[in-house]
């Protein structure tokens, strides 16, 4: 099948990063908490969203960004997230007891004792962060020369974040949790996303100075804000262009909400690379589809998988197309079933027909119609 690479990844399209003017970079990514609010058995950052587990978003944009470390603490199911991250090269920390934020990357102290430059610490389960967006505050972190520099967001409902405090010139002073906060700091719209970039030498030595003196008696990162500043040094945040890109997932409605979010970018960037979505609100394509150019998708369709469609091809509505494979020209009338099913160029598929890998039964009635064996 002749077709341009059109691969749905609702990704942004970034340079390649390594720090800025040189740096080191090296990245911790933050995935050991037991994911009480999702009500699952299995690690939030596992859950799928769009056809992948939620944390393969963040080990690809560590890739994006080129940094020369990175650094997964665990904890809760780590050898099964270890398993779905085997191909990755990424280096591991554990975090045997989940003591706060701080603890978990004190976990990664002895990994990288011998890194010096620039350190990222991500959230395993924030799918919607891009690339573009880190790469925006890893060189704003180095043009302010600060010590560390938090990503920061105004949210419509800030509940359950901690919130910045700055004072009367705008400068970051801190950070304060939920539980913690006064009646007027909850009132504060402007939110850490928890995402930060530190000088290495900084960020391992405010974590000697943290304590658990505080309304969860855990050791939070958040802390060495305070710390910092205190000590004379500079903080800076740089605010996220939209809020939603630094949402974190943290029950069953916010993965719903940002599997909205990531099928419509999977959408917008499918139709800017010249294929019809007639109704994007009420499509759903998988991260990783392949379409060709003037391929037509109708309402209510379910693509998923490892599918690919070529060019000039028709969805009807209400179909739903599994691990397969449709060539150049193939016409599917509304609601059919495929899965793992090849069909070849020019085959037209009547309403409602079914058809998967190895099912002999209903194969002839698809024109020109190869079954994967």
């Amino acid at each position: 099948m002749n077709q341009p690479d059109i691969r749905a990844n609702g990704a942004s399209a970034v340079a390649r990063c390594r720090g800025a003017e040189g740096t080191e970079l090296a990245a911790i990514i933050l995935a050991a908490g037991q994911s009480t609010r999702m009500k699952s058995q299995l690690s939030k950052v596992l859950h799928p969203m769009c056809g992948r587990p939620i944390i393969r978003y963040i080990t690809d944009l560590v890739d994006a960004i080129s940094a020369r470390r990175c650094v997964l603490v665990l904890g809760h199911q780590a050898d099964r997230i270890q398993k779905e991250l085997a191909d990755t090269g990424i280096e591991y920390a554990l975090q045997k007891e989940q003591l706060g934020t701080a603890h978990a990357v004190a976990q990664t102290r002895d990994i990288l004792a011998d890194f010096s430059g620039t350190v990222l610490i991500l959230n395993g389960d924030t799918p919607l962060l891009t690339a573009q967006e880190i790469t925006q505050l890893i060189q704003f972190h180095h043009q302010t020369r600060a010590e560390c520099t938090l990503l920061s967001s105004d949210i419509p409902d800030p509940f359950g974040y901690g919130r910045i405090l700055r004072d009367e010139t705008g400068m970051v002073l801190g950070i304060v949790e939920e539980k913690d906060a006064t009646h007027e700091q909850k009132k504060i719209k402007e939110i850490n996303a928890g995402i930060y970039c530190f000088n290495s030498r900084s960020l391992y030595d405010s974590l000697s100075k943290i304590n658990n003196q505080n309304a969860k008696k855990e050791y939070y990162l958040t802390d060495s804000i305070a710390i910092l500043r205190q000590e004379g040094k500079s903080v800076q945040a740089l605010k996220a262009a939209d809020y939603q890109t630094v949402l974190g997932i943290n029950t069953r409605v916010h993965l719903a909400e940002a599997t909205r979010i990531m099928h419509q970018r999977i959408a917008n960037q499918l139709m800017e690379r010249g294929v019809t979505i007639v109704d994007p609100n009420n499509t759903s394509i998988d991260f990783g589809v392949r379409i060709g150019q003037d391929t037509t998708i109708c309402p209510n369709c379910v693509i998923e998988g490892n599918s690919s469609i070529g060019k000039n091809c028709h969805i009807g509505p209400f179909s739903w197309i599994v691990e397969a494979t449709l060539e150049d020209g193939v016409q599917v009338e509304g609601g059919c079933f495929i899965r793992g099913a090849t069909l070849a160029a020019g085959s037209r598929i009547p309403s409602s027909a079914r058809s998967w890998s190895g099912q002999e039964s209903v194969r002839n009635i698809f024109y020109g119609i190869r079954e994967e064996q």
